[in-house]
């Protein structure tokens, strides 16, 4: 991708005393792009969006969106930028649609009658009752209409599909790939890697406050992974230059990461004593096991 970036961060760190939220977050968000942001709950995510929001001083680094400085022109970034946070709360005394007039008109009303027909049409709200009455994925609709609705270059939007039923969990997918056809650029915060996978461009994987992979999806080009089983027990010799790094031993197999070319290692294969072969991808699952599962790797150092 040769797109510009449209939020830029470097060393951006966030400290509450002796507790580190977010440590030295540096990365690029390409304009027109969806970005995901993974990890659970305490890997420094919702820090670091409400730190690009302004909403946050950072203790230590800088942040900018669009060229705008988020602390010291933050009125500007949020001009710019819609933001569905993780945590709803609407005033319930209100119509659904007369939620959407207060908070549209705060943009002068730019966008209500988009965020109208999202609200309406798509999510199939009654926006005549009133907001009390509405269920948590209800409000969570009426909210996400709003988001998509405002006329704005970057969605921000931390964990989107909480509280959907599945059906709707495909409807925020779709506005999300309509968003990135109309050049907007979106991050993604979620905790449902197959929903991530599905409209991210690229993905960062967030640990304790720190920054330890970004992969690019968009490309397809994944880690190769080759599952081996010999035809004896004999100690087989691998050729360094097939690039086969061992990962695990997978009952009578053995799993490998493999970096070199695909026809050197299929050569290899025709000659070897190999029992059964399986040769597949390393899918987003598998990747962000790398880092929260029961084998995780060590603390910091990112890897792109």
């Amino acid at each position: 991708m040769d797109r510009p970036s449209v939020i830029v961060t470097e060393g951006l760190s966030k400290h509450y005393g002796a507790v580190v939220a977010l440590d030295g977050l540096s990365l690029e968000v390409r304009r027109g792009e969806v970005f995901g942001l993974l990890g659970p709950n305490g890997s420094g995510k919702t820090t670091a969006i409400r730190l690009l929001l302004g909403m946050l001083r950072a203790t230590a680094g800088w942040a900018k969106v669009d060229g705008l400085d988020v602390w010291r022109e933050s009125l500007e970034v949020r001009r710019t930028v819609s933001y569905l946070p993780g945590e709803i709360r609407m005033y319930g005394s209100l119509t659904g649609l007369g939620v959407l007039r207060l908070l549209s008109g705060l943009r002068g009303g730019m966008g209500l009658d988009r965020a109208i027909a999202i609200a309406e049409r798509v999510m199939d709200l009654d926006l005549r009752r009133r907001v009390r009455t509405y269920s948590t994925g209800m409000k969570q609709k009426l909210a996400l209409a709003l988001a998509f609705g405002d006329p704005v270059d970057t969605l921000i939007l931390d964990e989107p599909t909480s509280a959907l039923d599945p059906s709707a969990r495909g409807i925020v997918l779709d506005l999300v790939r309509q968003a990135r056809s109309e050049g907007q650029t979106v991050i993604f915060s979620g905790h449902v890697l197959s929903e991530v996978e599905q409209v991210a461009d690229r993905v960062a994987i967030m640990r304790k406050g720190q920054l330890m992979h970004v992969e690019n999806l968009a490309t397809g080009v994944r880690l190769r992974m080759v599952l081996l089983r010999f035809a004896s027990n004999e100690t087989v010799s691998i050729p360094p230059e097939l690039g086969l790094v061992p990962r695990e031993a997978n009952g009578p197999g053995l799993l490998f990461e493999h970096h070199g070319s695909l026809q050197g290692l299929l050569s290899w294969l025709a000659s070897a004593p190999v029992a059964d072969v399986a040769i597949g991808v390393e899918d987003l699952q598998s990747l962000y096991d790398r880092f929260h599962g029961p084998r995780a790797e060590g603390e910091g150092g990112i890897e792109r």
